[in-house]
């Protein structure tokens, strides 16, 4: 160790003390939300027994004038929404959830997290000036710290941060249960968080590089100035590999070198920050053990858990369709996703997945989103299986359709979930899906749930689609899910707009209309504020959800005209 082990200095107070703070604001915030959820259950379960009790109440009415007057008796649910704590709080911000672009830092985030990062990083400042808030016995007045002593509580608060990123970041923890939000609703703060610690160590880097060099006289030797500042270098290249290849490009199209530079990283940085400094496992050792649960829970559930790859077809040049049974899939809810490996090789020979399909079973995992569950009869006995669309957008899904292409029967799968938040979309009288490309995938789960769901157990009277595609060729692989939706019989009216930005085929498009059922629009994208307004317009009050899934732009600009509507949304999160 480069040093003797001293956990009780004012630089470890300060790091201590914060981390405190951080725990005790994030379980404050669980509190709230478990309450919440109590209080939504709790009206829910009262709403559906009042809709029992009028229902037989109906039943007794033989009397034609007064069974006349049921419209005004059984309305089952007024046009309100459920009323809890935290909804009170979320529309008292709404006007924050106005969402922007920050280059490098955010590909989307609200104006309220913006304010709310904002005064985390003064947060962070305070504590890196002034913590542990006591003045030493020896002190008698409050000094102006010199940067020698903020470079080290710096990065101190580093460590709290980092250690508090580490649980934002695992799939599997208690933390998504206490607070409610999922993983990839955690994932950007998992980001945010880490880059405010990043820059708080960036401080303590450059000063006692600063510091080595002019010990050394040479500024290349202070990185191997001895055992503490070599033990600092290798955790500094560790974690600059983890942050540098962690920019949205990077993870958007080439997501392999991505996600294993974070694996590499994060193992090589947080080693040679409790080699730099021994201290260091006080702040990483309770998360550390919480990411090892979370990857053995993991690899449990991807190797041992029985699953069956149903068939693997290639749609057209761009999307693959495969169905799989899988005996987690009882638990899955619409809007969830799934972490996929596709492996290569026959089963029977395992020489031919070598070192690459050692790697692709243990590492190389995709999220993707679900567009269909449904019921197979296997020897007379029901089965849950589920149907996934990939579309070639990186390299792994590239090389898939490859595979798929050449050889599809040695195409084998594993797969990891389900992931993603259980939506209240039934609370609500209209529905609102939003699509761009293969973004209608998680759509369709939502949209055949309000289909088939029964009157009684959901709210949900209207559903409008609206789905931007390039082509008809495009749309071909979910004509079915969508025709299906159309012909079940259901109290829930379904509006579907196709809009095919590059079609030039007049007869596709009106083949599709004819089809579907629907309107198709040719050569336009959709006008988000006309369709919201719109929306609006026919449903002629505020409880209406809305989900988009697509672009960045796309999105944003759903959620900002949802905002000025004062709907509820919910957008797809798939930049890990």
């Amino acid at each position: 160790m480069p040093s003797e082990l001293h956990p009780f200095t004012d630089f470890h107070k300060a790091g201590y003390l914060y981390l405190l703070c951080c725990w005790a604001a994030f379980l404050s915030y669980c509190v709230l939300y478990q309450t919440d959820q109590f209080i939504r259950i709790w009206v829910r379960r009262r709403s559906r027994r009042r809709n029992r009790y009028r229902k037989r109440r109906k039943l007794l009415v033989d009397d034609v004038g007064r069974d006349g007057d049921k419209d005004d008796d059984s309305d089952d649910d007024d046009d309100d929404k459920i009323i809890t704590p935290l909804q009170i709080i979320n529309d008292f911000l709404r006007p924050l959830e106005y969402t922007v672009t920050i280059p490098y830092v955010a590909t989307m985030i609200s104006l309220k997290h913006l304010i709310g990062m904002t005064l985390f990083s003064i947060i962070n400042v305070i504590f890196c000036y002034f913590a542990p808030f006591k003045l030493h016995p020896e002190v008698k007045e409050y000094e102006w710290p010199i940067a020698g002593i903020i470079d080290r509580r710096g990065a101190y608060v580093c460590m709290a941060n980092w250690s508090f990123a580490i649980a934002l970041g695992t799939r599997n923890s208690i933390i998504t249960s206490m607070c409610g939000m999922t993983f990839e609703q955690l994932i950007p703060f998992h980001r945010w968080v880490a880059r405010v610690g990043l820059a708080e160590t960036f401080f303590h880097i450059v000063y006692r590089w600063w510091e080595g060099a002019a010990a050394t006289g040479k500024w290349y030797d202070s990185f191997m100035f001895n055992e503490e500042y070599f033990s600092g270098s290798v955790s500094t290249v560790g974690y600059m590999i983890l942050f540098f290849t962690s920019f949205n490009y990077i993870r958007r199209n080439y997501f392999r070198t991505f996600y294993y530079s974070h694996l590499l990283g994060f193992v090589v940085g947080t080693a040679g920050a409790m080699w730099h400094e021994w201290s260091c496992i006080y702040f990483f050792y309770p998360t550390c053990i919480l990411w090892v649960l979370d990857r053995a829970l993991r690899s449990y559930k991807s190797w041992c858990e029985p699953i069956e790859l149903i068939d693997i077809k290639q749609h057209n040049e761009k999307v693959v369709h495969a169905r799989f049974s899988y005996a987690p899939l009882k638990s899955f809810r619409p809007g969830q996703y799934f972490f996929t490996a596709f492996l290569t090789g026959s089963k029977e020979d395992d020489n031919t997945r070598g070192w690459q399909g050692w790697l692709q079973q243990r590492f190389d995992w995709y999220p993707m989103t679900v567009s269909d569950v449904y019921n197979r009869d296997i020897a007379g006995s029901q089965e849950r299986a589920a149907s996934i669309h990939i579309k070639t957008l990186g390299d792994g899904t590239r090389q898939l359709m490859e595979n798929v292409r050449d050889e599809p029967k040695k195409v084998d799968l594993r797969v990891d979930g389900p992931y993603g938040p259980r939506l209240h979309y039934i609370d609500y009288k209209a529905v609102a899906l939003f699509a761009l490309g293969i973004g209608i995938t998680p759509a369709l789960t939502v949209l055949k749930d309000c289909i088939e769901r029964p009157d009684h157990q959901s709210r949900v009277r209207r559903v409008f689609l609206i789905w931007s595609a390039i082509n008809a060729d495009e749309v071909q692989p979910f004509v079915d899910y969508i025709s299906h939706c159309r012909a079940y019989p259901s109290s829930v009216q379904l509006n579907v707009t196709i809009h095919l930005t590059r079609e030039q085929d007049d007869a596709k498009c009106a083949q599709l209309a004819e089809a579907l059922d629907c309107k198709v629009v040719q050569g336009k994208r959709p006008n988000i504020p006309v369709c919201l307004d719109r929306i609006a317009n026919i449903v002629g009050h505020r409880n209406v959800w809305v989900h988009t899934c697509g672009s960045v732009p796309f999105m944003t600009t759903i959620i900002n005209e949802a905002t000025r509507h004062k709907f509820d949304f919910h957008h797809e999160t798939f930049e890990f």
